[in-house]
């Protein structure tokens, strides 16, 4: 029992200096709203600290979503995204940038899933991923309402060798069925991938029935 709460005590102490970290490094850098990236986003362009982004509407999934993503985004093929016996069951779509750095994964599962367990179902995810992944430090995690729809979202740094990255998931119901995605890109760019990540999220939309 006792060892039991000292990886408790551990798990939030490890929490709590990363959220200091990354707080620490954004006050470092010019200082962006999710709120800001949005509106820049609508717009179609965004110039910060010297780097600029284009923006396009992607229509995916048989015109049933629809998501705002950076030009540099671009669809990787089919037959590049991974091919476990359970992903075939899923309808599945990546976007990647040239280098590599940013990934974005999107996932139609097969599983049942309201509107209303949305939450629950990246709750019980998310603990799935952290019991598989030593070091891993959950960030923050949101509920909110999206054009009627319930919305919900964990971020999270994950450790790795050669640096952590940072992951942000988010999940809604499509056609009675889970529908979430991740967005993952190096700790280091939090900064100002962590507000515009949350920023292209909140583009998504969603035509049940198309």
């Amino acid at each position: 029992m006792t060892e039991h709460w000292d990886e408790k005590i551990l798990d939030v102490w490890n929490e709590l200096q990363m959220k200091r970290q990354l707080e620490e490094m954004s006050r470092q850098r010019p200082q962006l709203t999710w709120e800001e990236c949005l509106a820049a986003a609508e717009l179609g362009s965004m110039e910060h600290d010297g780097r600029t982004f284009a923006f396009e509407e992607k229509v995916i999934f048989d015109g049933q979503v629809s998501m705002i993503l950076p030009r540099t985004l671009q669809l990787m093929p089919r037959g590049l995204v991974g091919k476990s016996s359970t992903a075939q069951q899923h309808e599945q779509l990546a976007f990647q940038d040239e280098a590599g750095t940013i990934l974005l994964g999107l996932n139609h599962m097969i599983h049942a899933l309201s509107v209303n367990e949305s939450e629950i179902f990246l709750r019980e995810m998310t603990a799935q991923i952290k019991s598989k992944t030593p070091g891993l430090q959950i960030v923050k995690n949101d509920v909110w309402e999206q054009a009627g729809r319930l919305m919900a979202s964990y971020e999270y740094v994950v450790p790795k060798p050669d640096g952590n990255f940072y992951q942000i998931m988010f999940a809604t119901s499509l056609n009675g069925r889970a529908f979430f995605g991740s967005l993952v890109f190096s700790a280091s760019e939090a900064w100002v991938w962590q507000p515009l990540a949350t920023a292209l999220i909140r583009t998504l939309k969603i035509s049940e029935g198309v």
